[in-house]
């Protein structure tokens, strides 16, 4: 299977792209990015991209045949409104239109990180960090709208996590439901896993989010191990 990947040097987009070079079912990643990355892989081929909101064809080539997008590139905070609905919003809708019809066979599943604090709802009153939070919900409105307008040929998914803790964090695992915290690593296994198989919902919440990629992790984990006794 054929992905493109965004946002693949941050925080949650570099363990979705480690989760997806070791996963058998990826056989190649398209990681759309403003300069090239230190991992040399036979599955992972970079494009340099300077401007995320225009694609050109050649760029389209290169991505045809790819059957879902991972969309990390997002940022938490901005100095400024114009960056934040900039990367925030526009990135995100725009490549959603320009994928469209990349696979012939199949919907185009569109994977999209977002927050577990986003509001759709562009009237409500918010006490903190309002603009921020409308902007990632406006983007999710668009991409409902998308898949509304092409539903033959796209369907969106919005992961909305909550607080993402490092793979070897000290946090208690029990205590991570209360807290509406999850793991890059589970993060990144369900986000994968979507990608490939899809989600019954399009709306995807942290417990889920944790839930299933904890499931995934073990899954992977024991068909690896089954794999190495049969090679014994």
């Amino acid at each position: 299977m054929k992905i493109i990947l965004t946002g693949s040097t941050g925080f949650i987009g570099s363990h979705v792209l480690e989760s997806a070079l070791s996963h058998p079912a990826i056989t190649s990643i398209i990681a759309l990015s403003r300069r090239q990355l230190p991992i040399i892989h036979p599955k992972l081929h970079v494009v340099i991209l300077s401007d995320f909101l225009n694609y050109s064809q050649d760029t389209l080539e290169v991505c045809k045949g790819a059957e879902a997008c991972i969309w990390c590139l997002g940022i938490a905070r901005s100095l400024s409104a114009e960056a934040n609905r900039r990367i925030n919003l526009d990135y995100t809708v725009a490549a959603a239109k320009a994928f469209i019809g990349l696979n012939e066979k199949a919907k185009f599943r569109f994977v999209y990180l977002s927050g577990m604090l986003t509001e759709r709802d562009q009237e409500r009153k918010l006490w903190f960090m309002s603009e921020a939070r409308k902007t990632r919900g406006e983007g999710e409105n668009e991409l409902i709208r998308l898949q509304e307008e092409h539903n033959e040929a796209l369907v969106t998914y919005i992961a909305r996590p909550g607080g993402v803790l490092a793979t070897n964090s000290f946090f208690p695992a029990l205590l991570e439901p209360w807290a509406r915290v999850i793991t890059v690593d589970d993060l990144a296994a369900k986000m994968l896993d979507t990608a490939i198989n899809g989600h019954t919902t399009q709306i995807i919440g942290v417990d889920v989010l944790r839930h299933d990629g904890k499931r995934m992790k073990k899954e992977r984990q024991l068909s690896q191990e089954q794999g190495n006794r049969a090679r014994k």
